[in-house]
């Protein structure tokens, strides 16, 4: 299947080994109990934190999978501020300029035990997050010595050995797009150079915990959820930035950032730079040959909605008719839930507050009363192609693929060996699980949902 989204390619040229840049930490390390000497360092050098955050294992649903992220001890106020960094424990570029601030990470991480910064390169808060469930009997604690995710542009490139994990994404975007990140480094940043271990491990910390303003210590400790975001940003004029409880925070609640707000990133994209997909709600996006064609008309999605006025577009005070996308998207808030070709004024919520299931439910239903079902009907099509031209199924990699490389990988771990080859071809069939899924419940809200009825010819 040939499935494709926005793409900003770059010559693929990586031929260094990612292995060294992303190397696993001594087994017996617990970033838990080393977390008290982090804050240690981050309180002497200015940075100030709420006594009542620490990190800890997230409370989950499944007993089998531990998170680990930042976690409140006891009730919090909103607007307390929770962490404040100031200036001078960034590493940044006034000029927010990105090979700046890898460059100065590259440096730092050079000096050694002499950089002030050598506590907060040695803290190992990698993998905070989790993959999607496991089978009975797997027990899986992110980032401790389990299996170690990676995000894509870690994986081998498609000319190298044992390179599964890209064709197992089965082309489903972010195929063909994987390295994109590491490509612009190497040639907006290395002149096109080979990467010394070194750059990859600054590339590789900057693209997994930077912020807007660069790296920005203990900030970069906060897992991601756009449906439970209970924080906000705000910087200081001297250059600081705060995180700030945007609501009541309870005891043994986590405590949320949002890597993609507003709906301006997709699930792939999070799931490309991050590697790992994310809990509801979830914003998935592709285009397929026809709605290529459509995309270059920068006008085309606006005819997908009917305002209060039956004209096509905004309506007269502008409000709520704007696309999201100029591709297919679907914006998935629960297994049976979903809107199609969202506004951005529905997702705008998206790492800025949060919608209760019900809350959800008359938006999507007030927002499908002004989509075209001549619009849904071509969405429909497209994803069922997409499904139906997949090489397996939502059953076949549920219910035996994905288990049986699971019992797989547990098998070599037995024996004292992470296959990280295994762990990234894993990584990558959760990943078109989780998208397949999405497609099948865009085809069946495109079928049940109550939308607007058009005769409109596409």
């Amino acid at each position: 299947v040939h499935i494709t989204m926005k793409l900003h390619l770059l010559p693929t040229i990586l031929t260094a080994v990612f292995g060294s840049a992303s190397a696993a930490k001594d087994s017996q390390y617990d970033p838990i109990q080393n977390f008290p000497a982090l804050v240690e360092w981050f309180t002497s050098h200015g940075g100030q934190i709420d006594p009542r955050i620490t990190l800890g294992y997230e409370p989950s649903t499944n007993p089998k999978v531990r998170i680990r992220g930042m976690i409140a001890t006891a009730h919090i106020e909103p607007e307390t501020v929770l962490i404040h960094t100031p200036a001078s424990l960034m590493i940044s570029d006034f000029d927010r300029n990105h090979c700046e601030v890898i460059q100065r990470v590259v440096e730092e991480l050079e000096l050694g035990e002499e950089s002030k910064w050598d506590m907060y390169f040695n803290f190992d808060g990698s993998s905070l997050v989790s993959t999607s469930g496991l089978d009975d009997g797997d027990e899986e604690e992110q980032g401790h010595g389990q299996r170690h995710t990676r995000t894509p542009t870690q994986w081998k490139t498609e000319d190298q050995p044992g390179s599964r994990a890209i064709k197992e994404l089965q082309g489903l975007p972010p195929t063909g797009d994987t390295h994109r990140h590491i490509n612009w480094y190497t040639s907006a940043c290395n002149d096109s150079e080979e990467l010394t271990s070194i750059q990859l491990k600054a590339f590789v910390m900057f693209l997994t915990r930077a912020a807007d303003r660069g790296m920005v210590p203990m900030y970069d400790l906060m897992n991601h959820h756009n449906g439970l975001i209970n924080t906000r940003l705000q910087v200081d004029e001297e250059g600081g930035m705060s995180v700030i409880a945007a609501t009541a925070i309870e005891e043994n609640e986590p405590i949320y950032n949002t890597y993609s707000r507003g709906g301006g990133e997709s699930t792939v994209d999070v799931f490309n730079t991050y590697g790992f997909v994310e809990d509801y709600p979830q914003l998935w996006r592709w285009s397929d040959v026809d709605m290529i064609v459509k995309a270059e008309d920068p006008n085309h999605a606006f005819g997908r909605y009917v305002g209060p006025d039956e004209n096509s577009g905004v309506d007269a005070e502008g409000r709520g008719f704007e696309p999201n996308s100029h591709h297919y998207e679907v914006l998935v808030i629960s297994p049976t839930l979903a809107a199609l070709h969202p506004t951005k004024a529905l997702v705008h919520i998206l790492g800025n507050g949060r919608r209760t299931i019900d809350e959800w439910r008359v938006e999507i239903n007030s927002h499908h009363a002004t989509l075209r079902k001549s619009h849904v009907n071509a969405m429909h099509d497209s994803a069922l192609a997409v499904l139906s031209e997949l090489p397996t199924t939502i059953k076949e990699d549920e219910n035996t693929i994905l288990p049986n490389e699971r019992r797989l990988f547990e098998k070599v771990k037995k024996k004292g060996r992470v296959d990280q080859s295994k762990a990234d071809t894993i990584q990558a069939i959760e990943y078109r699980l989780a998208f397949k899924k999405a497609l099948k419940l865009a085809v069946d809200v495109a079928r049940s949902g109550q939308f607007y009825l058009d005769s409109e010819e596409l």
